[in-house]
């Protein structure tokens, strides 16, 4: 978790990442993006021009991950949301490129602790027009655009469920119509089935399959 300042795992923050590219036509040469001593660069997702990179951000521990654009060439970094007290990560681009991203806020709680959680989100290019795109009660982030214009994303919720088996893959238009579970509702084994990434060309899909927790 560690999304943002107040939240229960905030004193475990730590510190220190950074954004990289690796060339491997010319030998896996290594150029550095962004880097951060104090803070941590998460979710890049590549535009499909190829030329631009959105990410999160979080710059130290006081800060909260806001949405981030920078150049494939390390240039012309620009922060697209910058909402006090609310996290923000998870971007992807969209075919008209406006991005959807995940959120606190609508701040959502996890009913067995103290986390705070998050819905899916949509805005402009430049960060404006943020528009609410889920709103479930607990968690919905990791969107992937699917082959057919869908978005995929993995959700976590308690209804209708048990305790281990509540995180499975959902699908939404773009404009956040039509949710539908796609795999994994109440599913005992594997209890979290997370981070879906549709594969180029294909019906299938690449994804995690993980527990609830740590068993």
């Amino acid at each position: 978790t560690m999304f943002k300042t107040g939240e229960i795992n905030t004193g475990s923050f730590r510190g220190g990442g950074a954004m990289k590219v690796i060339d491997f036509g010319r030998g896996g040469k290594v150029k550095t993006l962004i880097e951060t001593s104090d803070g941590l660069v998460r979710d890049p997702e590549v535009h499909f021009d190829g030329g631009r990179i959105v990410f999160s951000m979080r710059k130290n521990i006081d800060d909260d991950y806001h949405i981030y654009e920078i150049s494939t060439d390390g240039t012309g970094l620009k922060q697209l949301t910058s909402a006090i007290g609310v996290a923000d990560f998870d971007p992807l681009y969209l075919p008209d490129d406006s991005i959807v991203f995940s959120s606190t806020r609508e701040p959502k709680y996890c009913m067995c602790n103290r986390h705070i959680m998050a819905n899916l989100y949509r805005m402009n290019p430049d960060g404006s027009n943020i528009v609410q795109l889920g709103k479930s009660t607990l968690f919905e982030g990791h969107a992937a655009l699917m082959n057919d214009g869908r978005v995929i994303y993995d959700r976590w919720e308690y209804i209708d469920r048990n305790f281990g088996d509540a995180q499975g893959l959902w699908t939404m238009n773009p404009d956040g119509t039509k949710h539908a579970i796609y795999y994994g509702n109440n599913t005992g084994s594997p209890g979290g089935i997370i981070d879906p990434r549709p594969i180029p060309g294909s019906s299938y899909l690449l994804c995690i399959f993980g527990s609830c927790h740590d068993r």
